[in-house]
């Protein structure tokens, strides 16, 4: 394969991709595994998700306040959109 077809599949490849996470984060999305923050790191909204994934958070909210709870265990959490909003 010459290397002007090579690089248009790999743009193509590339462009589908893109539409595809893109139409995926329109709809919401979930992510897995287990949640660890230092003393420290947990007062100041900052959680891992395992080693890929940081989540900040507002200190003092609902959600940093569960999250605190939930450190050390294996959670799910699941990111959408509100309804109606655009």
């Amino acid at each position: 394969m010459s290397r002007m077809r090579r690089n248009v599949v790999v743009m193509a490849a590339v462009a589908v991709l893109v539409a595809a996470l893109a139409y995926a984060a329109q709809q919401g999305f979930t992510i897995r595994g287990r949640l660890g923050a230092t003393d420290q790191e947990a007062q100041e909204g900052y959680f891992a998700l395992d080693s890929q994934t940081m989540i900040v958070v507002k200190p003092g909210s609902e959600i940093h306040q569960y999250l605190r709870s939930k450190v050390g265990q294996r959670v799910r959490i699941t990111i959408e959109p509100e309804a109606g909003s655009e």
